[in-house]
């Protein structure tokens, strides 16, 4: 009776441990079943949020587009302009910025172009003029020469959405009208949606860029256009693998799951990478990337990167 009780209760201890092992072996796969999950949908929702964000950037440089567009044909700007009334075109432009920001809340700056590119008139600093602007601006020299206007993110002073619209008699070229427009609007769009923008321009666009001097380094190829608005996950950006970077994708450092494209000219040329991150921790996951299309010239005739 003795040897019975004692098999059974081994037997019971087997049972026992057994069920512990399936129960484990369970709760461990539902819980990497559960991550999995997660992870697609993290990058399902990054993925979305990349789609949006293209999207947004495309759409104010069309808000920039048509505001170029619509200065340049203004009756009173070509009329101040004609008779070279300075005073006169600041006050018409600076109150058509101060309506549209008011009503809209988007904020641009304006510079007026002579016919020999060289700087007329700046919305922001009235007694700028005559500064030769041809030599580094190759979208200005463009607009001139195909008599079409154009949009595209371009490096300057600083790198920003710019749409120039040439003023024409006939086929007579007298200046352009240029749009400009940081990316404050997109990176309030963003934040309501829970993301952070990062905005990194190559450091080899520095000699033209020159606001961007002293602007914070990241992995010592690319300088932040715009302002830290979180300190923990620009240091986690600066340790990730910026050099080998695609032209759209995703990766994930110390905790940040990044989302990225980059920034293009209309040569075509990469100036940087636009990134985006969630405030939210991120799971880990490889670094994946593939490449976008190259720029489009639309049927109009305008250059819309």
């Amino acid at each position: 009776m003795n040897l019975i009780e004692a098999v059974a209760k081994k037997i019971d201890r087997l049972v026992l441990l057994f069920a512990f092992v399936v129960l484990a072996v369970s709760l461990y796969l539902v819980y990497q079943l559960s991550q999995d999950y997660h992870r697609k949908e993290t990058i399902a929702s990054l993925d979305t949020m990349l789609t949006f964000t293209k999207n947004m950037l495309e759409e104010e440089q069309q808000h920039a587009l048509s505001l170029a567009l619509l200065l340049s044909g203004d009756q009173q700007v070509r009329q101040a302009y004609r008779t070279d009334d300075r005073p006169r075109l600041f006050t018409i432009i600076t109150n058509k910025l101060e309506q549209i920001h008011t009503y809209q809340g988007y904020r641009f700056d304006v510079q007026v172009h002579d016919r020999e590119l060289k700087a007329y008139l700046r919305s922001w600093d009235f007694s700028a003029q005559g500064e030769p602007l041809a030599g580094f601006r190759e979208g200005l020299v463009l607009a001139k020469k195909s008599r079409r206007p154009l949009v595209s993110i371009e490096v300057g002073k600083r790198l920003n959405i710019k749409a120039i619209a040439p003023m024409l008699e006939g086929d007579r070229f007298l200046g352009s009208i240029e749009v400009i427009e940081g990316f404050d609007h997109l990176r309030k769009r963003l934040a309501e949606q829970g993301y952070r923008l990062f905005i990194l321009m190559d450091v080899r666009f520095l000699p033209v860029a020159t606001t961007l001097q002293n602007a914070p380094e990241v992995t010592g190829r690319y300088r932040l256009v715009g302002p830290v608005e979180d300190p923990a996950a620009l240091a986690a950006l600066r340790k990730a693998p910026l050099m080998s970077l695609g032209s759209f994708g995703y990766f994930t450092r110390a905790g940040y799951l990044f989302g990225y494209f980059d920034l293009r000219n209309f040569h075509n040329d990469r100036l940087g990478y636009l990134m985006i991150t969630s405030y939210r921790e991120a799971l880990s996951m490889p670094s994946i990337s593939h490449d976008t299309p190259s720029v489009e010239l639309n049927q109009s005739g305008v250059i819309i990167r």
